[in-house]
């Protein structure tokens, strides 16, 4: 009970606050939504990435077989969840989005904390390489899945290239790799920016759900983008991280990692390409609201190994 009601009240309430604060302040304020996530994509996540990937300390011996397991999971939840879309007669539209939902989690923004209060400070370690790798994922496969149906394969390609973000991905794992240090003159200001990244995120999102013109909270496509999240990836996960014989701290974050919620910078590229961004922005808001209990079960279960 003690580990439930820190996670709610540290992690999830003051995630949802910012939802709903966007929401509530949307009526008056009348934000236009395309701009604020024109300055998440353009300007505040490319200085978090940069920021992020060139300051990581990770050694190598840590990073490696949780990286490879990132890639894995992703790789496998985008079609399991695209087939599921298929088999339950779901609108086309909803494959590719049911798919980065299933595979792209709220790992660095839910995740990191969670890990924190149940496994402590050493697990911090793990959910930062699922946290670079969902980045760089979304910011390829996740947009090049997400551009406009019938473009060409190169097209959909330099769609993925069209933003600053694969190229603030690229630059930080250079600088990490050449161990350079910035000077503080730059590295201070993508620090200052890179902070704003999840409560403008959030904020955004709550605004966005308050613009919409029709609340996609669908039964059946929502109820599956559930199941998908908080039951099959973490079950796939376990069973990988026990296939690949991974030590209990590893197995203990990766799993954690894989029960969080749908992660919300798939809003920001949804309403970006006009691709069902409605429905994942219900997706992510129900699951945020429910993940205490999914989440802390599968803390339980695993410390219970």
């Amino acid at each position: 009970m003690t580990l439930f009601l820190d996670i709610l009240t540290k992690v999830t309430l003051p995630i949802i606050t910012l939802v709903v604060l966007g929401y509530a302040l949307q009526s008056r304020l009348k934000l236009d939504i395309g701009t604020l996530n024109r300055i998440q994509v353009y300007v505040v996540m490319p200085a978090f990435l940069v920021q992020f990937l060139a300051t990581a300390k990770q050694p190598l011996s840590a990073i490696w077989p949780v990286l490879g397991m990132g890639f894995l999971l992703f790789g496998l939840l985008i079609p399991i969840g695209w087939i599921t879309a298929a088999l339950f007669r779901q609108r086309s539209s909803l494959g590719p989005m049911m798919g980065l939902g299933s595979g792209y989690a709220n790992v660095g923004f839910f995740g990191i904390p969670v890990a924190q209060l149940a496994f402590g400070s050493s697990s911090v370690i793990y959910m930062s390489v699922m946290t670079a790798v969902a980045s760089i994922l979304i910011c390829t496969i996740g947009v090049a899945l997400l551009a406009p149906a019938g473009a060409s394969k190169l097209g959909k390609l330099k769609s993925a290239f069209s933003t600053p973000l694969m190229p603030s991905v690229a630059l930080g794992l250079a600088l990490r790799g050449l161990d350079v240090d910035l000077p503080a003159v730059v590295i201070q200001p993508m620090v200052l920016l890179g902070s704003i990244f999840t409560p403008l995120a959030l904020y955004t999102l709550g605004a966005q759900v308050a613009e919409s013109k029709v609340a996609r909270f669908e039964v059946v496509p929502q109820a599956l983008m559930l199941i998908l999240r908080f039951l099959i990836a973490p079950a796939l996960a376990w069973g990988l991280c026990i296939a690949f014989d991974f030590p209990r701290e590893i197995t203990n974050v990766l799993v954690v990692a894989a029960a969080t919620p749908v992660g919300v910078l798939l809003t920001i590229f949804a309403v970006e390409y006009k691709t069902e961004a409605e429905f994942i922005s219900a997706a992510v808001v129900l699951s945020t609201a429910l993940s205490p209990l999914f989440v802390t079960a599968w803390v339980i279960a695993v410390r219970a190994l």
